[in-house]
């Protein structure tokens, strides 16, 4: 695992975050999204998406 989150994973977090702030008003503290990231529903769907990608 890298010690530093490289660019895109950090620009994806901050747009999960700010997601969460257009459509409820207030934006994802950094522990709630660490919360929902290790849900099972969350990991299985970004495993779909995954696994379409590489197969498209």
């Amino acid at each position: 695992m890298p010690e530093k989150l490289e660019k895109e994973l950090n620009d994806a977090l901050d747009f999960a975050m700010q997601f969460m702030k257009e459509v409820t008003g207030k934006a994802a503290s950094q522990e709630e999204l660490a919360r929902a990231l290790k849900k099972y529903f969350v990991l299985n769907e970004i495993k779909a998406y995954i696994e379409m990608e590489r197969n498209s």
